[in-house]
């Protein structure tokens, strides 16, 4: 019998279909938010569904300046604006950093009321149903954790990433992968969190083999980010690498995932043979490294870093500031500096060795 302790996911209501975005007023009004304030990126405030979400979220104001890795600044100003327009609550619409955003502003204010917050996720990285935010603070990632930011509402409509283009919707899924991938190997793992990994996984593999049934496949996309961000397994090196490599050299957070999990999975693979072999019978692959080499693939996920545009002379930046907050914990422990430029330049170059 397994021995495990295990937190089930943090409270949160999750409302899904392929016309969800329609719930919105009565949402709002269940949740007794008589004004919000609508929160999004640049590039998604041109996108069509921002004017549905504008139709359908009663008296507003927006604030449409988020920018990636979720500047503390910019989170200020947003609370700033909820003070002074008298704002209840937010109504988050986009990529992880929007949601981050939303749930830094309600920490900061949770000392004197709670504000309430919606979320419509449009991208796969999961933020919407966690405990936690990701911000950068002068240009350091930070972490922020309290029960009480995870969204009251998520709502979960295909129409929203079918508003972007499918590169980067597809290259986004990365995200629920790396999440699958390292959880199911983390040392926290117990059955129930399997259920979940694994289940995200068949939706990934389903939703690319169905890609071209587009509304078809980003469901099963915003599923799968669900499940696979749900359960509280502690993440391993991949995780910890992507954290100070995304911000610190400027790399898509999905791009940044898709190529580090598969290089930290490599290097990991002999301290988990079981938990591979679930990997590659999930995604009917004959290896694990295998199936997940496929999905990253046929999502459009670069293999290397160089790919991606970063410079290679400032990988030991990344290693220095990770060993500077601490080693990464890792089901195959990582020895030092050594074995994190290792590993770094196998992500950079995308070619992986057949033993470490």
């Amino acid at each position: 019998m397994d021995a495990y302790d295990w937190s089930p996911p943090a409270p949160g209501r999750i409302v899904s279909g392929p016309s969800a975005l329609d719930s919105l007023p009565g949402l709002l009004s269940e949740l007794d938010l008589a004004r919000v304030v609508l929160v999004t990126s640049p590039s998604m405030a041109r996108s069509p569904v921002f004017a549905m979400a504008r139709e359908r979220a009663g008296d507003h104001v927006v604030h449409a300046t988020v920018a990636p890795h979720s500047p503390m600044a910019d989170v200020r100003k947003l609370r700033d604006l909820a003070v002074a327009t008298g704002a209840g609550g937010y109504l988050a619409l986009g990529g992880s950093s929007v949601i981050d955003t939303v749930k830094a502003a309600v920490w900061l204010d949770l000392g004197t009321t709670r504000r309430r917050s919606v979320a419509i996720p449009a991208m796969f990285g999961g933020a919407e149903v966690t405990s936690r935010a990701g911000v950068t603070d002068e240009g350091r990632k930070v972490g922020i954790g309290d029960e009480r930011i995870v969204p009251d509402v998520v709502v979960l409509d295909p129409r929203v990433p079918a508003a972007l283009p499918s590169r980067l919707t597809h290259v986004s899924v990365s995200n629920a992968l790396a999440h699958c991938v390292e959880g199911l190997a983390g040392t926290g793992r117990s059955p129930l969190s399997d259920a979940f990994y694994l289940r995200s996984l068949a939706l990934i593999r389903d939703g690319v083999d169905r890609v071209d049934d587009r509304h078809g496949a980003l469901s099963a996309f915003q599923s799968a980010a669900v499940l696979a961000a749900l359960p509280r397994v502690r993440m391993a090196a991949a995780h910890a690498i992507v954290h100070v490599l995304a911000p610190v050299l400027g790399v898509p957070h999905a791009v940044a995932h898709g190529v580090v999990c598969r290089t930290v999975m490599s290097y990991t693979a002999p301290a988990v043979p079981d938990r591979h072999t679930l990997i590659a019978e999930t995604l009917h692959a004959p290896a694990a490294l295998d199936g997940v080499t496929a999905v990253l693939d046929r999502l459009g996920v670069p293999r290397g870093l160089c790919a991606a545009g970063v410079d290679r002379a400032q990988l030991p930046l990344v290693a220095d500031a990770l060993l500077e907050s601490g080693l990464p914990g890792n089901p195959r422990p990582i020895g030092g500096r050594d074995d994190l430029l290792r590993i770094l330049e196998r992500a950079w170059t995308g070619e992986l060795p057949r033993t470490w």
